[in-house]
C-alpha cells in the first residue's frame, strides 16, 4: 500500500474550506495569538488522531479501539483554546465507509458529541422529528392538505410516503436560510422568546392559503439549534399562543427577480463545447439508452447535436418546452432542456440536458445529462412543470 505523502489536513481527507479554514480557527481563539498555516501544519501532524464509530464511540465493546476503516468521524486535539477556555478540536466526517473523510470543522468535543446527537436522530435535511412515523405523518398531512398535486413517482419505491415533497420542503428551507443569512427580511420568523420559528412552503392549501409550517427552536449545549417536530399551522389563533407577534406574515422563498431568469431564451447559442461533449458522452454514458451505450463517441455526439436541434426548434414555439430548475447546491437557476435521440415525440425523453445560462455573452453551456426523476425535484421548487414530458406519473 503507498504510503500517504500528504501532511498536515489534507493528510486527513478532503478539506472542503481549505481557503478559509486557518481564519475559521484564529476566529475563535481566546487571545490575539494567530495560527500560521505552517503552525496550523505541524499541529495536526503532530496530533493523536482519534477515530469514532457513528455512535460516536471510540472504542469497541472488546475495548479496541475504533480502526479507520470503521470509523465515521476523526478529530484531533489543537492544543488552543476558544474565548469559553475550551480546548479546539477539529473533525473530519463521511457518510459511508467507503468513501472519504471531508472537512474540517472547527469546535470543542461538546459540539462534536452535540452533532453526533442530533445525526441519529430521525430527520429529513435541518427538520427533526420524535419518530420516523412523526415524520411521516407530517409529510402526510401537507399532502392532503395542499392543492392536490403528484407527490412521488408513479414507478418508482419509495420508503417514503412523498418523496418529492419531502425534498421540497427540505429545500425550499434551505433557500430560506440561504437568504435570511443574506439579510432577506421575514424569511424565517421566530417567536417573540425564540423558542418557535415559522416559514412559509410557497405552498397552498384546498382554499388558496399559505401553507405555514411551525417549528420548535431546541437549543443545544454547544449554541447550535435544532428545528423540531415540524408541523402545519392551521390557523394564526396558534401562532398567538406560541408567542409570535400580531398579524405576522412569513414570505414565500424567491427564486429569481425576473420572470427572463427562467424562460428559455431562443435568439441565445447553445455552447457545444468539446470538453463538455467528451463529459457528457464518455463519462456519462451509462445515462443513454440501453440500447445506445454501445455505440461510438462519434454516433452519440451526432444523436445528441440532433436532439438539441430538434429541442431548440420545439423550443422556438412553445416557451415551455424548456423547464427551469432551482438548482439547491449553488442558489442558481438553470434550465432542463428534454432531450429525444430518436427524434419522436409520442413517449418520454431519454433524459434531460442541464443548461447553464451566462446572461452577459447570451449563451448557454451545456453542463451534463441527468435522468427525469433526479431533476423533477429541483424542477418542483420553482413551480410545479405543466408540460408533459416532465410529469412524474409517466417520467420512470
Amino acid at each position: 500500500m503507498e504510503k500517504n505523502s500528504k501532511t498536515g489536513l489534507l493528510k486527513l481527507g478532503y478539506v472542503k474550506n481549505l481557503k478559509s479554514c486557518k481564519a475559521e480557527l484564529n476566529a475563535m481563539l481566546n487571545d490575539e495569538k494567530q495560527v500560521s498555516t505552517a503552525e496550523l501544519n505541524a499541529i495536526v501532524d503532530n496530533a493523536r488522531i482519534i477515530y469514532l464509530n457513528r455512535y460516536g464511540y471510540e472504542k469497541k465493546r472488546s475495548g479496541e479501539a475504533i480502526p479507520l476503516k470503521d470509523a465515521t468521524y476523526l478529530y484531533f486535539e489543537t492544543g488552543l483554546r476558544d474565548q469559553t477556555g475550551s480546548i479546539i478540536i477539529g473533525w473530519f466526517e463521511r457518510k459511508r465507509k467507503d468513501d472519504i473523510f471531508k472537512g474540517v470543522y472547527w469546535g470543542t468535543k461538546a459540539s462534536l458529541d452535540a452533532k453526533i446527537r442530533a445525526c441519529r436522530m430521525f430527520h429529513w435535511g435541518d427538520l427533526y422529528f420524535k419518530s420516523e412515523e412523526d415524520g411521516l405523518a407530517f409529510l402526510e398531512d401537507i399532502a392532503a392538505n395542499t392543492i392536490p398535486e403528484t407527490w412521488s413517482f408513479k414507478n418508482k419505491p419509495s420508503n417514503v410516503n412523498h418523496p418529492i415533497l419531502k425534498s421540497y420542503l427540505e429545500n425550499t428551507l434551505e433557500v430560506l436560510k440561504k437568504e435570511a443569512e443574506k439579510g432577506a427580511k421575514n424569511k424565517l420568523v421566530y417567536s417573540q422568546d425564540g423558542k418557535f420559528m415559522v416559514f412559509n412552503t410557497n405552498l397552498l392549501d384546498k382554499f388558496f392559503h399559505e401553507i405555514l409550517i411551525v417549528v420548535e427552536v431546541r437549543k443545544q449545549k454547544d449554541g447550535s439549534t435544532l428545528l423540531m417536530s415540524p408541523r402545519r399551522v392551521r390557523k394564526e389563533l396558534e401562532l398567538r399562543k406560541l408567542g409570535f407577534a400580531r398579524g405576522i406574515r412569513p414570505e414565500q422563498p424567491r427564486f429569481f427577480k425576473k420572470v427572463e431568469e427562467v424562460i428559455y431564451q431562443p435568439t441565445w447559442a447553445i455552447d457545444k463545447d468539446f470538453d463538455k461533449f467528451t463529459h457528457i458522452i464518455e463519462e456519462r454514458r451509462e445515462r443513454f439508452p440501453v440500447d445506445m451505450q454501445t455505440a461510438s463517441s462519434d454516433e452519440l455526439g451526432r444523436k445528441l447535436d440532433d436532439a438539441i436541434t430538434f429541442a431548440v426548434a420545439i423550443a422556438q414555439r412553445n416557451y415551455k418546452f424548456i423547464v427551469p430548475m432551482y438548482r439547491p447546491q449553488t442558489g442558481k437557476i438553470q434550465l432542463l432542456m428534454p432531450i429525444y435521440l430518436k427524434g419522436t415525440y409520442s413517449s418520454k425523453p431519454d433524459f434531460a440536458l442541464i443548461l447553464t445560462p451566462d446572461k452577459e455573452n447570451e449563451y448557454y453551456t451545456p453542463e451534463t445529462i441527468l435522468p427525469l426523476d433526479a431533476v423533477y425535484q429541483n424542477a418542483r421548487l420553482i413551480a410545479k412543470p405543466d408540460d408533459t414530458w416532465l410529469n412524474p406519473d409517466t417520467i420512470l
